[in-house]
Order: C-alpha cells, then sequence, then structure tokens
C-alpha cells in the first residue's frame, strides 16, 4: 500500500473521519496518526445564539448547545467555476497561485457572494481572475468539495457550468493565477487538477462532448 503522505494530490476516499480510528492500523505507521483539519464549526467553543460553553459535538461537523438548545449544521458554502471553450475546441485552465492546490491546474471560479446569483457569480469571477466576459453559459454539473485555508476546513457545494468567451485577451489576477493555457479536453491529466470535484466536471464535460458529437454524427446521415 502506497503512504498516504505520498499521494497527497489524490482524491482522498475516506469521507466519514469517524472511521480513520478503524482504518488506521492498516495504513503505514508514518500515516496511522493523521488526523482531519478542523472545520469551522470546530472553531467554535460557545453557543453563537446564547453564548453557552456547553455547546456539544454531532455527528457530520453538527453542533448543539444544551443550554437553548440551538443546533447549527455544517452546511457547505458555494463555489462557481467554468469549463470555457476557444473556438477550436480547447479548455482554458488556469494555474494556482496559492494554496490549497498552488501550482495546480483548475477552472477558473470562485465563491460566491452574498446577494449572487450562481450565473452573476461566475461571470465575476471569471472577469475578476483571468478578465473575460463569458457568452452561451450553461450549467454543467455539481460536486461535493472541501477547501481548506488557514487550517480551517470548510464543507463546498462546486457548481459547473460550460461557456464560450467575448474574447480570449487574459488578463490575470496575480495573487490568485500564475498561468493559464488552452488544452484540447481529451489531452487533460485530471491528476494535474487541483480538486477532485475539478475532476469530475472533467469527466461530466468529456461525456457529454462524446454524445454531442455523436448525436450530430447521426443526425448528418440521416440527412
Amino acid at each position: 500500500m502506497r503512504p498516504l503522505h505520498a499521494a497527497l494530490r489524490e482524491p482522498c476516499r475516506i469521507r466519514i473521519w469517524e472511521e480513520f480510528p478503524r482504518l488506521s492500523p492498516r495504513l503505514p505507521a508514518i500515516d496511522q496518526g493523521l488526523k482531519p483539519m478542523p472545520t469551522l464549526n470546530d472553531s467554535y467553543t460557545h453557543c453563537p445564539l446564547c453564548g453557552s460553553p456547553d455547546y456539544t459535538r454531532e455527528p457530520q461537523g453538527r453542533r448543539h448547545c444544551r443550554a437553548c438548545d440551538h443546533r447549527e449544521f455544517n452546511n457547505p458554502i458555494v463555489a462557481v467555476a467554468a469549463l470555457i471553450l476557444d473556438p477550436s475546441g480547447r479548455l482554458l485552465l488556469i494555474r494556482r497561485a496559492r494554496n490549497p492546490g498552488l501550482g495546480l491546474l483548475a477552472m477558473p471560479g470562485g465563491f460566491v457572494d452574498d446577494g449572487e446569483s450562481l450565473e452573476q457569480a461566475v461571470q465575476r469571477e471569471i472577469t475578476e481572475e483571468i478578465g473575460l466576459v463569458l457568452t452561451d453559459v450553461g450549467y454543467l454539473c455539481s460536486h461535493p468539495n472541501r477547501y481548506t485555508y488557514r487550517e480551517l476546513t470548510r464543507p463546498v457545494c462546486d457548481v459547473f457550468f460550460h461557456a464560450r468567451a467575448a474574447s480570449f485577451d487574459v488578463i490575470l489576477q496575480r495573487d490568485e493565477v500564475s498561468d493559464w493555457l488552452l488544452r484540447p479536453p481529451a489531452e487533460i491529466d485530471p491528476r494535474e487538477l487541483a480538486f477532485d470535484s475539478m475532476r469530475h466536471a472533467l469527466a461530466v464535460f468529456q461525456i457529454q462532448s462524446v454524445s454531442v458529437r455523436k448525436g450530430k454524427a447521426g443526425r448528418s446521415a440521416l440527412l
């Protein structure tokens, strides 16, 4: 078995960390003491409603205040990203300039702000990160993710769109993005992508692209 510390860029298959003590003895010694990164809910020591310290942990990251019976759920925050095709059918990818995933490839995007729709958020994030204006935006898929920043892990629901761009005059937001490239979808190595959710989105995109090509070929044969 390959040690976990040697495969940190691969998707983590342990989704419920309560299972880890049972699995830990089967791992190499260097990995047996691994612990999950704390979530935002884990960082709370007092009830945010009444201030009581009698604030207990429950399964799935929930918290319960025994003083006022308030329950805080570990609900995901929402992020958006776009799979942008150029006129030649190549996908635009960025190279991340910060952790998590420093130096890895990604679809451009970011977190949804308060008061925004998903469609507004993806347009804003793309313009901020790479200076492009999206056209022909359509929903692709969604996938759960976990985002660790400054030693706090947050559950995220990543929402992906397919899109075109009005132009490809890219202007990079250098504190977020170090580089960009265009690559045919079939030539993208999923292991180069920063997040498991992006690997999922790429697979969905590739499957849908094949279905569209087959559909067009079938219609042409009937003409």
